[in-house]
């Protein structure tokens, strides 16, 4: 039986085309970049509201500078940053599949070797 699973799949991948571009969708939408640049962003946008509301909160404290506003423009920019390199330069199609058939291998070798 195992012979003819692995007979079965050498010709053809592992993954059908529908798992494989769910796996492209998951790990597009699962990227680093994208999640770090999106809490930079609302984060941001946070931090330069309490700065324009209330600009004068913390200027006794940091001599003068307006810190909450200016945080909040910095948070902005990193936050935009993160998102256009994200969408610029999207994690390629190839090696997600690539690394979706490793996985599924590894486990298909781990799921054999526990039914024997």
């Amino acid at each position: 039986m195992a012979e003819d699973t692995k007979a079965g799949t050498a010709g053809k991948g592992l993954l059908t085309q529908a798992e494989k571009d769910q796996a492209v969708k998951a790990a597009r939408r699962n990227d680093l970049r994208l999640l770090i640049g999106v809490l930079f962003a609302i984060y941001g946008v946070i931090v330069t509201i309490v700065g324009i509301v209330d600009p004068a909160a913390d200027v006794a404290k940091t001599g003068g500078i307006a810190i909450n506003l200016w945080t909040g423009i910095g948070m902005l920019i990193v936050g935009v940053l993160f998102l256009v390199w994200n969408f610029a330069r999207p994690l390629a199609a190839e090696d997600i599949i690539a690394s979706a058939e490793a996985s599924a291998a590894k486990a298909q070798i781990q799921h054999e070797g526990r039914k024997d």
